[in-house]
């Protein structure tokens, strides 16, 4: 630990810790992959629909947004 000798209390506190926390992640994730290494799929993206619908959906709601704004505003004779 010669490399962060030169860091305050505080900030050696917080590197360390950091260094700890994410050791602990990294340990907690690999225990929990079966032995082949891919996680398995959870069981409600079985049905999901298929890719066009979100595209489908989104181009309409930027049909929508873009009608919206597009439109003229009323205005009245005393502006």
């Amino acid at each position: 630990m010669n490399h962060i000798k030169h860091m305050s209390g505080r900030v050696r506190w917080v590197a360390c810790s950091g260094m700890i926390l994410f050791t602990q992640i990294a340990a907690a994730t690999a225990a929990v992959l079966p032995p082949g290494g891919t996680p398995p799929q959870p069981a409600s993206n079985k049905g999901a629909p298929a890719a066009w619908v979100g595209m489908l959906l989104m181009v309409v709601l930027v049909g929508i947004v873009l009608a919206i704004s597009l439109m003229p505003s009323r205005r009245s004779h005393q502006d």
